[in-house]
């Protein structure tokens, strides 16, 4: 532990790394506005579990939900169970939990694969990466299914090297707590033992015990399977077929654009380093250094989930969240090397570069003909303020030029810190200045609280061109998506005394709404929108607005 007796003195690293995570976690959390459908989901499925008490079968305003299983929801509901009711804070605490568990994960399986640097500098590059930071305040499961999936993946490596201990049970039992969590994707960790099966002859077939681990992961996942077949058996066959196989295959180009710039963004600043790092992995590799096997499974690792989410239709950011431990893992071996000086002649590869940049801006030009809103976001997510741009280029100065000081003059340990603390800066900076620019945006509080000073005695039941479920958290009742002009006329009929959230360009389709009146709003999404209700006068809605 001699490397730690210098400028930190550490002498209890998980410890620190505990701590360095929960203080990462907890900026800004449970500020960020819960925008999107995606986001309110799990918020409003929770609520559901509260209100109702239906713990196995909650209910999306009004209809049973298939799509996922329901651990991350049971754990909101867990957070929110003291207070009550679901809040934008207990909605995101089992996100953040997830992430600190996920860099003393990190820091644990390095250790066991390297060394003690290793797993150090990994933890702390994990929790300085946008999408560590952005994805520990979202209340999506993408964070506690990759809790699950390294778990799953750290049990792998002691399989593979016959260390005593009963490794397969862990491995399965952390598979099947990821499907909890999010269903099909939990069988990424399979997919890396048979890669690394296939490439290094380990783990043994007996080591892997696939009878009796799938046995076990079978009978793990069945009761969900079970309940709800024996209550919805033909929505969950639309789920398996729909939902889990044919919404991710590959059906037209534009998946040649996103990994690249995904995996770019869910690993920066550090993804500036891969090149680097893919470099001094591939020599050590190539030249047999002792620490080969645990860097073929590390690339494998990272391989395997690039592949599987690579190739798939749908694209999201959160979907490469669990490339995140791999990567780190990577690049946190460099760091160690690099600060004990035993990367030789340590360079930057200069055509590596040139080759990494010319694909990422193929992708972005690939992206921008095929999907032309990509670039065209609702909000703007770049810096806005002198301010902004210097903190934000500070701190990616600061991490850069220590990174390069530190490998020039072999004091990488020294570099180091300042280098995670400039990658903190950075990203803490990013998400703080776009979080306020985003709920400016996406202001529904103020929107509630406006709906209720102009129309007292008339709830929204109904939106149109606005998110639903958002809507639907912060009102704290059902909100319907209306999609075609008929749902307008039928809503508002069946509801008399209700009123509906509908911006100009829908309202504009609509044509002729009969005796309706339109009160205009605030923008909402940079969106102008009105409250459609029922004219107590009988005045047309033409002439009102």
């Amino acid at each position: 532990m001699s490397w730690l007796r210098g400028p930190w003195r550490v002498r209890w690293p998980g410890l620190w790394v505990g701590a360095a995570a929960v203080l990462m976690a907890s900026l800004d959390l449970g500020r960020r506005i819960l925008a999107t459908n995606d986001e309110a989901r799990f918020a409003i499925l929770a609520q559901d579990m509260l209100t109702r008490g239906a713990w196995l079968f909650p209910q999306l305003n009004g209809v049973d939900y298939n799509m996922k299983p329901p651990l991350g929801v049971w754990l909101i509901g867990l957070a929110s169970w003291p207070v009550g009711r679901v809040t934008q804070l207990t909605a995101v605490l089992p996100s953040a939990l997830a992430a600190v568990g996920i860099a003393l994960l990190v820091h644990a399986v390095g250790r066991k694969m390297f060394d003690a640097a290793t797993g150090f500098f990994a933890a702390l590059i994990t929790i300085t990466t946008q999408g560590w930071f952005l994805h520990a305040r979202m209340p999506m499961p993408d964070m506690v299914v990759t809790f699950f999936i390294t778990a799953a993946v750290g049990s792998l490596w002691p399989m593979g090297r016959a260390l005593p201990g009963r490794w397969w049970i862990g491995f399965y039992g952390c598979m099947a707590a990821a499907f909890w969590a999010k269903g099909a994707v939990a069988l990424l960790p399979l997919a890396v033992a048979l890669c690394w099966r296939a490439v290094s002859a380990r783990p043994s077939w007996r080591a892997l015990r696939l009878p009796a681990g799938g046995l076990l992961f079978v009978l793990l996942i069945a009761p969900w399977w079970i309940g709800k077949l024996a209550s919805q058996s033909d929505a969950m066959r639309a789920v398996v077929v729909k939902d889990n196989l044919v919404w991710y295959l590959p059906r037209s180009a534009s998946m040649l654009a996103g990994p690249p710039q995904h995996l770019i963004g869910i690993f920066f600043p550090w993804a500036l380093l891969i090149p680097l790092v893919a470099w001094q992995v591939a020599r050590a590799v190539r030249e047999r250094r002792p620490e080969r096997d645990a860097l073929v499974f590390v690339a494998l690792w990272a391989g395997a989930f690039l592949l599987f989410v690579g190739v798939s239709q749908q694209q999201r950011l959160r979907y490469y969240v669990p490339l995140i431990p791999p990567m780190a893992l990577a690049t946190g071996w460099w760091a160690s090397r690099a600060s004990a000086g035993s990367l030789a002649h340590v360079r930057i590869p200069g055509r590596l570069y040139a080759l990494a940049g010319a694909v990422v801006a193929v992708a972005t030009g690939v992206a921008a003909v095929i999907r032309r809103t990509w670039a065209t976001g609702a909000h703007v997510a770049f810096p806005t303020s002198a301010l902004e741009t210097g903190v934000l280029a500070a701190g990616l100065l600061m991490m850069l030029g220590s990174l390069f000081y530190g490998v020039r003059r072999g004091r990488l340990t020294h570099g180091f810190a300042a280098a995670c603390l400039g990658g903190a800066v950075w990203v803490a900076g990013w998400y703080h200045w776009e979080l306020e620019r985003r709920n400016a945006a996406y202001d529904y509080p103020r929107v509630r609280a406006e709906v209720r000073r102009l129309l007292p005695g008339s709830p929204v039941v109904a939106s149109s061109g606005v998110y639903y479920l958002p809507m639907s958290f912060y009102l704290g009742h059902q909100v319907d998506a209306i999609w075609t002009d008929d749902d307008l006329r039928r809503v508002m009929s069946e509801h008399p005394r209700g009123s509906a959230l509908v911006t100009e360009a829908a309202l504009a389709r609509a044509g002729d709404l009969g005796r309706l009146r339109v009160l205009p709003l605030e923008r909402l999404n940079f969106d102008p929108v009105v409250l459609v209700s029922h004219s107590a006068d009988g005045v047309p809605a033409d002439v009102r607005r």
